[in-house]
C-alpha cells in the first residue's frame, strides 16, 4: 500500500473558544460553557484554564463548580457553534475534497495527492491552521500522519495550538512512550486490566506477540496490536452514507423513580426517533434501551426485531418491555434514552416464514 498523508484537525476548547470571540473579556478566565448546576447540567466543554483544575467535558456541573469555584458559565449555544463550524469546514475543503467531518469540532484530511504534487505536511498543516484563524479567529492543534489513528493521537498529545507531524515510518516509535490509554478502545476498565499486568505504555504493549495478546483480550486484543504498531488501514470518506442508528434521551432535572413517568418519557423518546426514521425513509431491526441511575451506573438492554421495521407501535411495545424488564424500582433515574440501530433504506431481506 502506498504511503498516505492524513490530517486530524481539531478545535481548541471549541465552544469556550467561541464563547471568548463573543466576549473578550472571558480570555484568560476559566470559562465553562454547559448547563446549569442547579438542573443537572454537565459540561459541554471549558477554556484551558479551567482544565487546570480538573474540569473537562461531560462532568456534571455541580462537580466542576466545586473543583473550580470561580469558573464564568455561559450556556450553551448551538446555533452560534454551528455557524463557526460551518466557516472551519469551508476552510478544510479548500485545502482538499476529501474531507471527513468527525464531529463538529474536528475533522481528517486525505492531503496525499497535494503531497504528491511537491507540497509538504508541515507547510499544508500550516496552511490549515492559518486559513482557520483568519477566517474564524480560533485556533486548532493539528496532526500529521500516514493514518487516521497515528494522526488523531498526534492532534490530541500536542494542544492547543501546535501542528505535529510523524514521517511514514515512526509510526511506532511515536506511540511507544505513550500511556496506553492514547490507544482508542482502551477505557478505564481495560486500562485497570493492563495496569494490573503491568502494561502501563504503548511500548509495554508493543513487547507483547499479537498471538499473545488475542489469547488473553481476545478481538480486542487484535485491535490493540496492530494500534500499538500504528497501523490503521481506514479511509478518509468524505461522503457518508445513510445513518446507522437514531436516538434520543433526556436527562431528568430531578432523579425519578415513578414508573409511569419513565414510561412516558420513553413513549415521547420513540415518537421523536420515529418521527426521525420515517422521515429519512429508514427501518430499524434492533431496539435499545438505556438507564442512567442516580449513582451515575448505566445500564443498556437491547432487543432484535424479527424484520426491519419503521412500525413506531411496534418499537415502543418492545422498548416498554426492555424498561419493565430492566428498570430496579428501588433506584432513581437520572437519565433515560434509547436508540433504533442496525437501520436499512427501506429494502430488507423479509424472513423465511414471511415468505411461505
Amino acid at each position: 500500500m502506498k504511503s498516505r498523508s492524513i490530517f486530524h484537525v481539531d478545535m481548541d476548547a471549541f465552544f469556550a473558544s467561541v464563547e471568548i470571540l463573543r466576549n473578550p473579556s472571558l480570555r484568560g478566565q476559566p470559562v465553562i460553557v454547559g448547563g446549569q448546576a442547579d438542573r443537572r447540567g454537565v459540561v459541554s466543554t471549558c477554556s484551558y484554564e479551567a482544565r487546570t483544575f480538573g474540569v473537562h467535558s461531560a462532568m456534571s456541573m455541580g462537580e466542576a463548580l466545586r473543583r473550580c469555584p470561580q469558573a464564568i458559565v455561559v450556556p450553551v449555544d448551538h446555533a452560534l457553534y454551528r455557524s463557526y463550524s460551518q466557516k472551519v469546514m469551508t476552510c478544510l475543503k479548500a485545502i482538499t475534497t476529501l474531507v471527513e467531518p468527525v464531529s463538529i469540532d474536528e475533522a481528517y484530511l486525505d492531503v496525499t495527492a497535494q503531497v504528491e504534487a511537491g507540497s509538504t505536511p508541515l507547510a499544508l498543516g500550516q496552511q490549515v491552521r492559518e486559513g482557520v484563524f483568519e477566517a474564524t479567529g480560533l485556533t486548532c492543534s493539528v496532526g500529521a500522519a500516514s493514518n487516521k489513528l497515528v494522526a488523531k493521537i498526534a492532534s490530541s498529545t500536542h494542544k492547543p495550538d501546535q501542528l505535529f507531524w510523524i514521517p511514514t515510518g515512526l509510526e511506532a516509535e511515536f506511540l511507544a512512550p505513550q500511556a496506553i490509554e492514547v490507544i482508542p478502545g482502551i477505557g478505564a476498565k481495560t486500562a485497570a486490566r493492563l495496569h494490573d499486568a503491568r502494561i502501563h505504555t504503548v511500548a509495554d504493549l508493543q513487547s507483547i506477540d499479537m498471538a499473545e495478546l488475542v489469547e488473553r483480550y481476545g478481538a480486542q486484543g487484535y485491535r490493540m496490536a496492530l494500534a500499538c504498531q500504528g497501523i490503521d488501514h481506514r479511509d478518509v470518506v468524505s461522503e457518508r452514507g445513510p445513518a446507522k442508528s437514531l436516538a434520543a434521551e433526556t436527562t431528568f432535572e430531578q432523579d425519578c423513580a415513578d414508573i409511569a413517568i419513565l414510561q412516558s418519557t420513553l413513549s415521547a423518546l420513540v415518537q421523536k426517533a420515529c418521527t426521525r426514521l420515517l422521515k429519512h425513509g429508514l427501518r430499524t431491526h434492533t431496539v435499545c434501551l438505556k438507564l442512567r441511575y442516580s449513582n451515575f451506573h448505566t445500564l443498556t438492554r437491547s432487543h432484535m426485531l424479527d424484520t426491519h421495521s419503521n412500525d413506531m407501535l411496534l418499537i415502543e411495545r418492545e422498548l416498554q418491555t426492555l424498561l419493565s424488564r430492566t428498570y430496579d424500582e428501588q433506584q432513581a433515574i437520572r437519565l433515560i434514552g434509547m436508540s433504533l440501530e442496525k437501520l436499512t433504506d427501506g429494502y430488507w431481506q423479509p424472513l423465511l416464514w414471511e415468505r411461505l
